[in-house]
């Protein structure tokens, strides 16, 4: 994970003002260490008498996307969780059935982005991807071995 200041160097070199709001969201991010929601990261702010408003949580993080500091993604939860992009491309594979998350090697999807640059002349963003299915315990119950 990357330090709050690094990401706050990112911001400014993307074109990005650093506002106190920016900074505490992404120290929230920080915190939590993974995948959050803009509803837990504004509960978490809250938590610690930071005065953000909701909908401020979400232009930031959105403002943040944009300039791929941070992934976007759906786990299936119903709403959208959002990470601090690391050094390396990472995955995750969510069964439907139980919820389990397994992660996927970056390298699975290498294949996939030379094709579509390849075919489509289209420069594809992979750096954080959920691929929905059944885990290999689900699938076993349904062939009942």
């Amino acid at each position: 994970m990357l330090s709050l200041q690094k990401l706050m160097d990112q911001v400014r070199h993307a074109g990005l003002r650093v506002t106190r709001q920016r900074t505490l969201i992404l120290q929230a991010l920080c915190e939590l260490d993974g995948h959050a929601g803009a509803e837990e990261i504004h509960r978490r702010l809250a938590l610690h008498q930071r005065d953000v408003d909701l909908s401020t949580v979400y232009r930031n993080l959105e403002a943040l996307r944009d300039v791929r500091i941070l992934s976007q993604t759906d786990l299936g939860h119903g709403w959208a969780e959002f990470e601090v992009v690391g050094d390396r491309p990472h995955h995750h594979l969510v069964c439907q059935r139980c919820g389990h998350v397994q992660e996927l090697d970056h390298a699975c999807l290498d294949a996939m982005g030379d094709t579509i640059r390849d075919r489509y002349g289209f420069e594809p963003i992979l750096d954080h991807w959920a691929i929905f299915g059944l885990c290999a315990a689900c699938r076993a119950v349904d062939s009942g071995t």
